[in-house]
């Protein structure tokens, strides 16, 4: 069984971009409660400045990639730090991922 976080800024994500997916399907509920303030409140910033690109075409995104590179960078630190502190440690997640909204690639995998 694979049990795989994904951080990406995203419509779809239950937690400001964290969504939490076993065997790819089932997403799992969030319990922000359990999550660091202090991380919670610089994941709250990533995600409330990326959000307004996910409306964009590639073509808009093109003369974006300064301020999504930016983005990404402090996305993939987030990720980072969402796994050395083991924040959702009682979920045995086997990788942790992050992936581009503005690029629509995967930038980074922790396992």
């Amino acid at each position: 069984m694979e049990i795989k976080l994904t951080l990406a800024a995203e419509d779809f994500a239950n937690c400001y971009g964290i969504m939490i997916l076993e065997d790819g399907a089932y997403e799992i509920e969030i319990e922000q409660s359990k999550m660091p303030t202090d991380f919670m409140e610089r994941l709250k910033d990533w995600y409330s400045e990326y959000y307004p690109y996910t409306g964009m075409t590639i073509k808009m995104l093109e003369s974006k990639m300064e301020q999504i590179t930016a983005l990404d960078n402090i996305g993939i630190e987030l990720l980072k730090e969402l796994y050395k502190r083991k924040i959702f440690h009682n979920l045995d997640i086997n990788k942790y991922v992050y992936r581009s909204r503005g690029t629509d690639k995967i930038m980074c995998q922790l396992y």
